[in-house]
């Protein structure tokens, strides 16, 4: 199993702490019902991509990816996306920074966790754009989609719903395309 890590308060079911290690793509969870919607887990191949540790991740609003000035019109979408109960999934390109300052736009798939018709977490993944773009996409895609698979079969034993569906989750194509011209 990969390395992940976790928030051990976060009391989060086994099957997703378990998802969430051995995931091939980044993964995040983010508690919803704590102020200011913090990680309480990342796998390794999150902390790869943005090139920050354990510490300086777990307990913290992801915006701290975002950079200096934030990441502009993007911030307000997403929040109308968590507060919007109808919304299930979402896709976004948002500016982001490694801890190395390297500025990069990341592709950002999100998912609602509910229990008892309640959001209480938000499933993150994170795709950085860059120069091998359509294979790249196409894996992240793949590996993606049989993580949320996995999750929902997980899930489907348990009081845990994900919001969303397959043909929700769009061709990263689709979005890259679709950020060069907003």
């Amino acid at each position: 199993m990969g390395k992940a890590a976790f928030d051990e308060t976060a009391n989060l079911p086994e099957g997703l702490v378990g998802l969430i290690g051995r995931s091939e793509v980044s993964l995040t969870i983010a508690d919803y019902t704590r102020p200011d919607c913090p990680l309480v887990a990342a796998n390794q191949k999150f902390f790869d991509l943005c090139g920050y540790d354990e510490a300086e991740v777990i307990g913290k609003n992801c915006r701290f990816l975002q950079p200096e000035g934030g990441a502009g019109p993007v911030r307000k979408r997403m929040r109308e996306y968590l507060d919007d109960p109808r919304a299930t999934d979402a896709k976004f390109v948002v500016p982001n920074v490694t801890k190395q300052g390297e500025p990069f736009l990341n592709v950002i798939y999100m998912s609602k966790l509910t229990r008892n018709d309640r959001t209480e977490l938000i499933l993150g993944s994170q795709f950085r754009m860059g120069n091998a773009m359509k294979e790249m996409a196409e894996l992240y895609d793949r590996a993606l989609s049989e993580d949320l698979r996995q999750l929902n079969l997980l899930t489907n034993e348990s009081n845990w719903v994900v919001l969303g569906s397959f043909e929700a989750l769009a061709s990263s194509h689709s979005i890259i395309a679709q950020s060069k011209f907003e």
